[in-house]
């Protein structure tokens, strides 16, 4: 069945049940949002740990600030 037949056959459904498949789907959509981060989150970690044990994080001196008028 495609897509256009779909909808087509969801156009002839009453109003509850219309408002019945829009909760379900909703809810299906909810959950695989919930999951998929997750599951990225971790593979992103897994790919990405210690990709930059080469390069040390340096703080350099903090330098001099401009002196301003103060504001009045």
């Amino acid at each position: 069945m495609s897509l256009d037949q779909l909808l087509d056959e969801v156009e002839q459904l009453p109003a509850a049940e219309k408002w019945r498949l829009v909760r379900h789907v909703l809810r299906s959509l909810e959950q695989q949002q919930t999951a998929a981060p997750r599951s990225d989150w971790h593979a992103f970690l897994r790919a990405t740990f210690g990709s930059l044990k080469d390069m040390p994080i340096e703080r350099h001196d903090q330098g001099n600030y401009e002196e301003r008028e103060p504001l009045e």
